[in-house]
């Protein structure tokens, strides 16, 4: 008798053990629309696992890995996707006055990429690295992604081939373009002392002097 409790005690507790293990897969798995039209939902290895139903009501296997990064999770004709995901991922896109100008913006780990208007209507692909680190966000100069600096930047023909522009003290710090498609970087020190035009001289900045009209 006491063997037949204990058989029945231990069938209690795994039956319990069950219900408790499917309570928590339920839970675990993430909320959004798609629980409308999917069932069988389960979550392995961080990928999410459904069966959808398409436009017509057939069902389909599907899955979705990341889908801890989606606002939202949609069951699209059938197919799990990560709604909103550029919306979702805007916070991380640092700010600036480079939005007004520039489409097709993304982040890709650490480097800002997107299409700017260049001062002549030209729309070109730019980049910047460590973009995060603009303290004052993010400019468009010419269709070349630079960060942002208050105050003026001291004038010159090397704004339109130099990015991440910035100075500190007295010196100016630029990554410039040689001609070849290569990214240097430059600085310039001393440059209020710079009477001529601050030029990007293949890659490196100078203090190139104006030419005057001689006086008769």
């Amino acid at each position: 008798m006491r063997l037949s409790s204990t058989f029945s005690l231990l069938a209690i507790v795994a039956f319990l053990a069950c219900a408790t293990g499917i309570s928590l897969a339920q839970e675990a798995n993430p909320e959004g629309s798609y629980q409308q039209t999917c069932s069988d939902i389960s979550v392995k290895k961080g990928t999410l696992y459904a069966k959808c139903q398409d436009a017509k009501g057939k069902s389909h296997s599907a899955k979705l890995s990341h889908f801890e990064k989606c606002s939202d999770i949609v069951n699209k004709n059938g197919k799990l996707e990560c709604a909103a995901g550029e919306k979702a991922a805007a916070p991380s896109q640092p700010g600036g006055s480079y939005t007004d100008s520039c489409k097709n913006i993304q982040m890709k780990g650490a480097t800002l990429h997107a299409v700017c208007k260049s001062l002549d209507g030209r729309e070109l692909p730019t980049s910047l690295k460590d973009a995060n680190r603009c303290a004052e966000g993010v400019a468009n100069i010419n269709g070349i992604l630079s960060c942002e600096v208050s105050g003026v930047l001291p004038p010159g023909s090397y704004i339109t081939t130099c990015r991440d522009v910035r100075l500190q003290g007295t010196t100016l710090y630029a990554t410039c373009n040689d001609g070849k498609d290569h990214w240097l970087s430059a600085s310039l020190r001393d440059v209020e002392k710079c009477n001529g035009d601050i030029a990007n001289q293949n890659g490196a900045l100078r203090c190139a002097p104006v030419k005057h009209m001689e006086k008769r």
